[in-house]
């Protein structure tokens, strides 16, 4: 937040596998979400700012205000054999501004001489998500960008609904605090917001790419982009502050 207050949470006890503010999903049958087991893929960083010169410490010091808090990394996502399914180009932007935190995340992944599938699973919630402190567990309410919404129930307190943005507030230790994940609107899928919580067994929020119901076919030597913004304040924010935001977001 703004006041330095972290919302996250890593790797709980409940599930391990959950790491703060994360990317997963399926690919050709294998999951990337989990981690129980050999089988399961692997996110592999290759480099980290592949652009600055490590051997220059003070380089930092030349970098144009945009680029100061970004964060550039390659990924190779290997299967549980270690061969390479997908290359990922990931960058995230972090912007502080005196009411609200952005975060911009943006995750490029391109396929090498073979064909890939963003895969149909049982996994309704794969894509972009984040898993709060405990404190935020069992005092929050979700929303939208409009009321009207429906939420679509797809197991016990997990529920899927298009939106251009979803929110959550809830108490961060003795004070409230509201993040919002934006989809752009250039992304190859439609926002798809994923929230669990209702029961209060823990409370989860994210961006799903509806892979369990449309799968999506990657040609060799291809790329898709995906687009989000994580935007956090301290205090109960209206949804009229949010969509402001939102739009602001939408003009770049």
């Amino acid at each position: 937040t703004p006041s330095g207050r972290n919302i996250l949470r890593d790797a709980p006890k409940d599930h391990v596998h959950h790491h703060g503010l994360m990317f997963a999903i399926s690919v050709n049958g294998c999951n990337f979400w989990e981690e129980f087991n050999k089988k399961y893929g692997k996110q592999i960083t290759v480099t980290i700012n592949p652009k600055q010169d490590n051997k220059n410490p003070k380089q930092d010091d030349k970098k144009t205000p945009d680029d100061t808090d970004s964060l550039v990394s390659e990924l190779d996502w290997t299967d549980g054999g270690g061969k390479i399914l997908l290359k990922e180009e990931r960058k995230i932007s972090v912007q502080k501004e005196s009411d609200v935190t952005l975060l911009d995340w943006v995750t490029t992944l391109k396929t090498q001489d073979q064909k890939a599938i963003l895969d149909k699973s049982n996994h309704h919630y794969f894509g972009l998500g984040m898993r709060f402190v405990e404190s935020m567990d069992k005092s929050g309410q979700f929303f939208t960008d409009n009321e009207k919404n429906k939420f679509d129930i797809v197991r016990t307190d997990d529920r899927l609904t298009l939106c251009r943005w979803v929110a959550y507030r809830a108490k961060l230790g003795d004070a409230p605090v509201t993040v919002a994940i934006f989809g752009h609107k250039e992304n190859p899928i439609p926002t798809m917001a994923f929230t669990k919580g209702e029961s209060r067994s823990y409370a989860y929020l994210g961006i799903t790419l509806n892979l369990h119901r449309k799968p999506v076919e990657m040609k060799p030597n291809s790329s898709l982009t995906f687009r989000y913004r994580v935007a956090v304040w301290d205090g109960e924010v209206k949804p009229e502050t949010i969509e402001n935001a939102f739009l602001k977001y939408a003009q770049r």
